[in-house]
């Protein structure tokens, strides 16, 4: 093997891997945040000064004004947006095509999961938290199948 190919290796395994650590760090995020979101829903009270916000108003003020559990919760959900474009980032830089496809659409329901919390915050509206949950089984599903489906990293195959 040249050392050409041994570094082209060494760039996918890394890569394989960041996908895989990425993917796992996000399943357990996302099961802490709906972990979170019913606490928020089922315990929390919402002050009432929220009611009608626009969304980012409506997010900053649950961060800063919002009972410590919205404030987690709507945190690790910003938290989440940045590993999803972290996932897409990593998945391009494999250039496959099907990974690409999953952590995309997995950033898209996290992006409509904290869409809908903005909006939940400001109206109080079941749909918005039916939307937060649904959003959040899905990306759960789409880390789940990109565990699934990545191939083993090549470095490691030859280890093993």
């Amino acid at each position: 093997m040249t050392s050409v190919q041994e570094r082209e290796l060494l760039r996918s395994t890394k890569a394989l891997d960041g996908l895989r650590a990425n993917s796992f760090a996000a399943i357990v995020m996302l099961l802490l945040e709906f972990g979170l979101g019913v606490g928020v829903n089922l315990y929390a009270t919402l002050p009432t000064s929220d009611h009608g916000r626009a969304l980012l108003p409506a997010f900053g003020n649950a961060v800063t004004g919002g009972p410590a559990i919205l404030a987690t919760h709507a945190l690790l959900g910003t938290v989440l947006l940045i590993t999803g474009v972290s996932a897409v980032v990593r998945a391009s830089l494999l250039r496959r095509i099907a990974l690409i496809e999953i952590a995309s659409v997995s950033l898209l329901a996290i992006v409509d999961a904290w869409l809908s919390g903005a909006r939940f915050v400001g109206t109080m509206a079941n749909g918005a938290s039916l939307a937060m949950a649904v959003a959040t089984g899905v990306s759960l599903l789409c880390y789940a199948l990109i565990l699934l489906i990545a191939p083993r990293s090549p470095m490691r195959e030859r280890t093993s």
